[in-house]
């Protein structure tokens, strides 16, 4: 038997660099989480607060989510060793795959819960995304970095569009609404390993785990870009520094990257926070 674990077969290149690489929407979760419990809506009374703190606790549950264990074996008494193989590969593959589709649903309840208490006028999470994208363009320093590159990523998974926006990560987010509604709705299909002329069972179904995982990020990314709008706007604000605890590299003015090792503003760390901190340089 050949078992070949999923993760990592798909690794766009903003996930392989030395500096300023994406972090794994576990780790991304986890900060952005962080951010929404310094922050708060401004504008509003105690319903737009109660639907803040909904949306931060769906945040929470998808920060929560570390693994999910599946055993797909069925014993029927008669199981040939080739299909014992089968059933353990596949058994980590759906380890691998259905971690970040359940994630996907929690951050698709923040968004929406965000939209919600941001955009009172009834914007849908996509056309919400969009304004925020048109309002912070040109602003490097609240475009949150890769943004544009997993959107693009994410649609070569898929050929959903957003009818009649030009603005990326919305249609990213669009795309990433298909995803999770494809499968709340019994229409993805469910990859199984495959196998050569010796039997030897191998995993397959990468396309589905980098789709599901992009989708996770990209929605990340649109609850960041639509609370930097909030935040520009006076709507939202947030408060205390971050402490970076060991250090982590972000973006300079000219194009390369720096490294910080002690406190930044948290409306300055929502564009960075799903950075992976890299090794700290060598002095």
């Amino acid at each position: 038997m050949t078992t070949t674990r999923t993760a990592g077969i798909c690794s766009p290149t903003y996930r392989r660099l030395p500096t300023l690489a994406l972090a794994s929407p576990e780790d991304h979760v986890r900060e952005l989480t962080d951010w929404v419990e310094h922050a708060s809506v401004v504008r509003g009374g105690t319903a737009e607060r109660r639907a803040w703190n909904s949306a931060y606790k769906w945040l929470r549950l998808a920060q929560g989510l570390r693994t999910m264990t599946f055993n797909m074996s069925y014993d029927d008494g008669g199981m040939c060793s080739a299909g014992g193989d089968f059933d353990v590969v596949w058994s980590e593959m759906m380890e691998a795959w259905q971690p970040h589709l359940v994630r996907l649903g929690y951050l698709r309840a923040a968004l929406e819960g965000f939209a919600r208490v941001l955009h009172p006028d009834g914007s849908q999470p996509v056309a919400a995304i969009e304004r925020a994208e048109h309002q912070l363009f040109g602003r490097p320093d609240a475009w949150p970095v890769h943004a544009r590159e997993v959107a693009e990523h994410l649609a070569t998974h898929t050929s959903v569009r957003a009818d009649g926006t030009d603005a990326v990560v919305a249609s990213g987010v669009a795309q990433a609404i298909h995803v999770h509604r494809q499968t709340a709705h019994g229409l993805a299909g469910i990859p199984e390993p495959t196998n050569d002329a010796n039997m030897q069972i191998f995993a397959a179904g990468y396309d589905e785990i980098c789709a599901a995982r992009e989708a996770s990020t990209v929605v990340l990314l649109g609850i960041q870009m639509l609370l930097g709008a909030a935040v520009d706007e006076g709507s939202a604000a947030a408060f205390d520094d971050k402490y970076l605890l060991d250090g982590m590299w972000i973006p300079d003015s000219s194009g390369g990257s720096r490294w910080v090792d002690d406190e930044m503003p948290y409306s300055e760390f929502l564009a960075v926070l799903h950075l992976s901190p890299g090794e700290p340089p060598e002095f």
